[in-house]
């Protein structure tokens, strides 16, 4: 049985109500985790509900830390709830023999960072490119246990003030993804497993007078099955 972990607080819960939905439509025997607050309803299809405390003022260190306070020994796919599924998964296929699977940016690589964020100044990073500084994406990520998150929420609580208020997840799985040998990472192509719904289009084959969906940027499902995509 695979397991799937995705973090949700707040009243309105449309997004991970459809996330969870696909999710089962495609593994209907999977083990669905929601990481949540005491408040929160819980999501349709769950198998249960972990209620944790933080500051929504920090929003992903809280999901970090939750994450981590969950301390799963088994694998798991942990994903965000603005995404879904159209097929199945298989996160321990996925995952291999690595300690972490993290989501490789595909898109916009060459952009140059803004380092002028909600009020907060990022200039160690001005002048390069959004790849150079955030090569990693945190929308789906598979670890085999509880382990990975264990650290990544140590290196968090040590950032700076401002990357408690955004980046700071990025800024520890870049770190982390670097300090381990690249034989255990596992790369998931943003264009196969997180394709944005604006990589999609509809071209007329030369074949057939149908009109089939198809994508740019090579945004194409994988051979094991998995395409998530952002809605």
């Amino acid at each position: 049985m695979s397991t799937f972990v995705f973090f949700h607080v707040g009243a309105d819960i449309s997004q991970p109500t459809a996330m969870v939905a696909s999710l089962r439509k495609h593994n209907p025997g999977a083990e669905i985790i929601q990481v949540t607050d005491k408040d929160t309803p819980t999501i349709p299809g769950v198998t249960w509900a972990h209620p944790t405390e933080g500051n929504p003022e920090y929003l992903m260190l809280w999901r970090t830390r939750a994450f981590a306070a969950l301390q799963l020994a088994q694998p798991a796919l942990y994903m965000d709830t603005d995404m879904l599924v159209r097929r199945p998964l298989h996160p321990e296929l996925l995952l291999g023999d690595a300690v972490i699977a993290v989501t490789r940016r595909s898109f916009q690589r060459e952009a140059i960072f803004n380092a002028k964020q909600r009020g907060q100044d990022y200039s160690e990073h001005a002048n390069k490119t959004l790849d150079a500084v955030y090569p990693y994406i945190g929308c789906c990520t598979i670890t085999p246990d509880g382990f990975a998150w264990e650290q990544l929420a140590e290196m968090y609580d040590r950032l700076e003030p401002k990357y408690k208020t955004w980046y700071g997840d990025q800024e520890v799985l870049r770190e982390y993804v670097n300090r381990l040998p690249p034989f255990l990472v596992a790369h998931l192509p943003e264009h196969q497993y997180a394709c944005l719904p604006e990589h999609f289009t509809s071209i007329r084959t030369p074949s057939s007078r149908t009109t089939r969906a198809t994508v740019r940027h090579k945004c194409l499902p994988t051979p094991l099955g998995l395409n998530l995509f952002f809605v």
